[in-house]
């Protein structure tokens, strides 16, 4: 009897667990950026595979620049790639006073849940900085 009830117990915690999980992976993301400083080549791979000059294998995109320090780009629904790479470089500053931001969120566009995020901050002046972020869109934080 004792045995039966922690076979149960078992059985009822391993199908919450499954029935809690959330297949993200194939759903539209919405990435969005925001700086206080201007970057370079401002890039999305669909790929983490390391390639030349530390920059990702395959094609790229380009963020889409709003303006006044904002960025987004959507992936769009039914993709195949696990991974992804944000690149850019931010332009060196020799200002005395102040830090430079930059904040990168990815996020399941309907569901809004987090896939990834990254805030750099530095203090001015400071030299050229390279970002290379990857996250994964099959992995969400709640």
């Amino acid at each position: 009897m004792k045995n039966k009830v922690i076979f149960i117990s078992i059985a009822l915690l391993l199908l919450s667990l499954a029935s809690c999980q959330k297949k993200m992976t194939g759903n539209a993301i919405t990435i969005e950026a925001s700086t206080n400083t201007p970057i370079s080549f401002f890039h999305i791979y669909k790929t983490c595979k390391p390639g030349p000059n530390l920059l990702p294998l395959g094609p790229f995109d380009n963020l889409n620049n709003l303006g006044n320090g904002n960025y987004d780009y959507e992936i769009e629904e039914g993709y195949k790639e696990n991974c992804f790479t944000i690149t850019g470089t931010i332009l060196a500053n020799s200002d005395t006073t102040g830090k430079t931001t930059v904040n990168i969120e990815a996020y399941y566009t309907e569901e809004g849940n987090v896939c990834g995020f990254q805030d750099i901050e530095m203090k001015r002046p400071h030299g050229e900085y390279k970002i290379n972020y990857e996250f994964r869109a099959d992995t969400y934080l709640e």
